[in-house]
């Protein structure tokens, strides 16, 4: 019955896929399918799923491929970059007794007159009350900064007397007058938090080492307070080379023992720690500022900054900003456009004439005099507070100290925050003109050197940061860019060489060839530039972009200082006319002019600086480096709050 039954079901198959009225999926069905159809589905599911796995780890295996082919990040020379402040490190005063000095005495012993025997020469004893105070207080341990520490060791294992303290343990003369003197260091932009002392009362009655301990602690910290005011108003309160890459100043001049002793050992010591100040009048007027600021109240206008103002437009605050142009202008903005100012109603409308005293006041202020009503010019018509104009002042007075005293009867003097250049000789400024400086991610060097030469028609020998990071690039989708941009390749031994030979996909951060281009109309260095030769490759030059010099800030360089007067600061450097330095690059030749004697140039970073006239001007912080200086001084300042006793 059974095979009967099998039989009959395999016909029927055999009939059913054979008619013509099954459709064309049911055609393809297998006997499988028709005989076990939930056996067939789950052997299908289980090939899907099979099928499924491969694919998804096909995809992995290729993903993985994937990654492994990816480019590797192009190579990149760093540029400079800011640093987290380090203060000096503490070091250990030590205290030693000096060696005793014995001096002569006669002892007479009381024997009859006319025995000659009777009388003796005893050697005896003599201490100062330094050393007798170290030698009856014990072992005390006193800290200071380390370079601070060791001068005041070094003093006093060969000076052993007293400067600040008397027997009764208070202070002497001389530490009363270099206490006013102390007190008084925020007039010349110090803290005197910084430099306070309190004197440690003794009594007669204490026991004898807790009378000298006291008397040693004032006398110490004394010293400590006075070395440090000595080397802040010499030097600075921070070590600029420690604020970032971007700064470049020599190391001290003198070491702190050498100027403790100039301070203590001759005249009067409030005498000499006031001489250490700077006594250029940019210090002067600083000061002058300063004093001014401490006595002012703010004098600010309440305006809107996110504010965008152009000719034609209406604009119902337009009324306050004209207010305040005639508040913040001077006697001849206001003679120049009195007419105006006579019959302005307060309409909204921003009329031609309204648009001629903007750019008055915006020439005035130094802005870019487009006419346009914008953030920059708000916030120069809004005014700075008293306390931030403080904090540039101070920060400026830190600053000059890092530079000599004395510029030079004739320099150069670059204000980065200012985007100015002047040429000053005999205290007289005869030239200034218009920079173009680094921008953020090339920045400009602050520091001073000498300007040796002028370069006409020049070469630009490309630095290897730009070979690196904007020229390998370029080359590696075309080998032939620089040969087609007309730049000169040369190995380092001199032979020239085609850039479409160069293999860039192996160029690193130090390539095997050097990249200048040749004088001409397209040099980025233009007719000219004065140099001073420094490790960082920053120099004054003419520009083909001339069109950046409208605008009114002026970051776009590599980090070098372009001029807007390349020919007349050339002049002015090489003592001649202009004309002949016109004639010079009229020869088309590349030649180099030596300076006879060798000008000062101070390429700089004040965010408020002395005019000519004495008036102080205030800038943007443009690299934020005003910021990062603040976070150096608060570090400075806590670490000074230790107590040198311990």
């Amino acid at each position: 019955m059974k095979k009967f039954t099998v039989l009959t079901a395999v016909l029927l198959a055999g009939s059913m896929i054979s008619t013509p009225a099954f459709s064309q999926t049911q055609q393809r069905k297998t006997l499988f399918q028709v005989l076990f159809p939930k056996a067939h589905e789950r052997k299908a599911k289980q090939k899907r799923a099979k099928t499924e796995r491969l694919r998804q780890q096909q995809a992995t295996a290729q993903a993985l491929t994937t990654k492994k082919k990816k480019k590797k990040p192009l190579p990149k020379v760093e540029t400079s970059k800011n640093y987290t402040y380090r203060v000096a490190k503490r070091g250990t005063i030590n205290l030693k007794p000096v060696a005793v000095k014995f001096a002569s005495v006669t002892v007479i012993s009381n024997q009859p007159e006319g025995d000659n025997q009777n009388t003796a020469v005893q050697e005896q004893p003599q201490i100062s009350l330094m050393t007798a105070d170290i030698v009856d207080a014990g072992k005390l341990k006193f800290t200071a900064e380390q370079h601070i520490a060791a001068a005041i060791s070094e003093y006093y294992s060969d000076n052993q007397d007293y400067i600040w303290v008397n027997e009764l343990g208070e202070w002497s003369a001389k530490a009363r007058s270099v206490r006013k003197l102390l007190a008084n260091a925020e007039s010349y932009g110090l803290r005197t938090e910084d430099y306070a002392v309190d004197l440690e009362r003794v009594s007669k009655h204490q026991d004898k080492p807790k009378f000298a301990a006291a008397r040693l602690k004032n006398e110490i910290a004394m010293s400590v307070a006075v070395l440090r005011y000595a080397m802040d108003a010499e030097y600075g309160t921070i070590n600029p080379n420690r604020l970032s890459g971007y700064h470049d100043f020599p190391v001290y001049d003198a070491t702190a023992g050498d100027i403790f002793e100039a301070v203590v050992n001759k005249g009067l010591p409030a005498n000499n720690l006031r001489e250490l100040h700077p006594t250029n009048e940019k210090f002067a007027a600083l000061r002058d500022e300063l004093a001014t600021l401490s006595n002012v109240e703010d004098d600010l206008i309440e305006l809107p900054t996110k504010v965008l103002i152009k000719p034609g437009q209406k604009n119902d605050a337009l009324k306050d900003f004209v207010s305040a142009i005639v508040k913040r202008g001077s006697i001849k903005l206001i003679q120049e456009h009195s007419a105006l100012l006579a019959s302005y109603d307060g309409s909204s409308k921003y009329t031609k004439d309204i648009v001629a005293l903007v750019k008055t006041y915006q020439k005035e202020a130094g802005l870019g005099a487009d006419g346009i009503i914008g953030r920059n010019t708000a916030t120069a018509l809004a005014g700075i507070s008293s306390e931030n104009k403080i904090t540039q002042v101070k920060l400026a007075m830190e600053r000059l100290r890092w530079l000599p005293d004395e510029f030079g009867e004739r320099h150069v003097f670059i204000n980065q925050p200012e985007y100015r250049a002047r040429y000053i000789e005999n205290g007289n400024e005869e030239l200034s003109m218009r920079v173009v400086v680094g921008k953020k991610s090339n920045q400009t060097n602050f520091f001073y050197d000498e300007i040796e030469y002028v370069e006409y028609n020049p070469y630009w020998g490309v630095p290897r940061s730009i070979i690196v990071n904007e020229f390998l690039p370029k080359s590696l989708s075309n080998p032939g860019y620089l040969d087609q941009q007309g730049y000169e390749l040369s190995t380092w031994g001199g032979k020239r060489i085609s850039s479409s030979s160069v293999n860039w996909s192996s160029v690193g951060t130090t390539p095997n060839f050097s990249v200048r281009q040749p004088p001409g109309a397209k040099n980025a260095l233009g007719e000219l530039k004065i140099m001073f030769p420094n490790k960082h490759a920053i120099y004054m030059h003419d520009t083909p972009a001339k069109s950046l010099f409208k605008r009114q800030h002026r970051a776009f360089s590599h980090g070098c200082v372009r001029l807007h007067d390349p020919r007349a600061m050339a002049a002015a450097v090489l003592g001649k006319n202009k004309s002949r330095i016109s004639a010079a690059i009229a020869q088309g030749k590349n030649q180099t002019e030596r300076l006879k004697t060798k000008v000062p140039v101070y390429v700089s970073y004040f965010t408020a600086w002395p005019q000519q006239d004495g008036t102080v001007k205030y800038f943007a912080d443009m690299y934020g480096r005003d910021t990062h200086l603040l976070k150096a001084i608060e570090a400075t300042e806590k670490a000074r709050k230790i107590s040198i006793a311990s």
